[in-house]
């Protein structure tokens, strides 16, 4: 009688297991182009595989697919993206379900103020992949946007010292926020297309510039050559101040992580 009880019950818990396999869902799974989207999306659900279609330290103006991130790509329940900054990607048809935070706005992950634009569009999208996650990425949602408020405000603060003296910068990653955040921006040496305007004409009317405002902040891009803003600190004759920021930073930081240690760059270099 016991054996048959408990083979009654194995058999129960087989045939339970039987019945919700096939309704077991799998891991969402999200493709998105830069790595600074994939921290946006996890600040709101840590539960998705992200994707990063550029690899690290690869050139986003010379990118090319690989066939493994293409098969990811096509696989994936929903593709981030920002078309301004990657509209030029060699990309395959375009996705099934895609989300585009800033298709008119340009490195909008670097603004504390574009990234809380978009986070509800994000959460909405992530939930409706995900329904029954919806209370835990509605409670991420509102710690997120606060994050981008705190940032905001120690990004304002640590810019304050530039209103004046203002920043010349080798690349216009971090324009908008400059522009943003009242920071004069006196001269950018190059284009967001990787062009070769530092000729010689523009790195002397950079080096006058310089001159004008001695105080100014060099800002360099880590994911960029920075030859012309070397070129003005050593021509210069003054002790310029310079400051490497990473406009792209990896796959696997959250976007909060990734702000706070671009600004602590920021003020390493603003210490007297």
């Amino acid at each position: 009688m016991w054996r048959s009880n408990h083979l009654s019950r194995r058999m129960a818990v087989l045939l339970f297991l039987i019945l919700a396999a096939p309704f077991s869902a799998a891991a969402t799974t999200i493709a998105v182009t830069l790595p600074p989207l994939a921290g946006i999306v996890k600040m709101l659900d840590a539960t998705v595989e992200v994707t990063c279609l550029l690899p690290a330290a690869a050139d986003p103006h010379h990118f090319q697919l690989q066939p493994r991130k293409i098969e990811l790509l096509q696989q994936a329940d929903l593709l981030v993206r920002a078309s301004y900054d990657d509209g030029g990607w060699p990309l395959p048809p375009l996705h099934n379900n895609t989300l585009d935070l800033w298709p008119a706005r340009d490195h909008g992950w670097l603004s504390p103020a574009a990234v809380r634009e978009a986070l509800p569009h994000l959460a909405k999208a992530l939930i409706a992949l995900n329904p029954t996650n919806s209370r835990s990425i509605e409670g991420r949602l509102a710690a997120a946007i606060r994050a981008t408020e705190t940032l905001e405000q120690a990004w304002r603060k640590a810019l304050a010292p530039l209103h004046n003296s203002g920043v010349v910068m080798q690349h216009p990653a971090w324009k908008r926020l400059m522009d943003e955040l009242n920071v004069p921006v006196l001269a950018v040496l190059e284009s967001g297309h990787h062009g070769h305007e530092h000729g010689p004409h523009a790195l002397d009317e950079a080096l006058q510039t310089l001159a004008d405002h001695p105080d100014a902040l060099l800002l360099q891009d880590a994911a960029h050559i920075n030859r012309a803003l070397d070129w003005l600190a050593a021509k210069s004759g003054n002790n310029t101040r310079m400051a490497t920021l990473n406009a792209l930073g990896d796959c696997g930081s959250s976007w909060d992580q990734f702000m706070e240690a671009n600004l602590n760059s920021l003020n390493g270099a603003l210490q007297p």
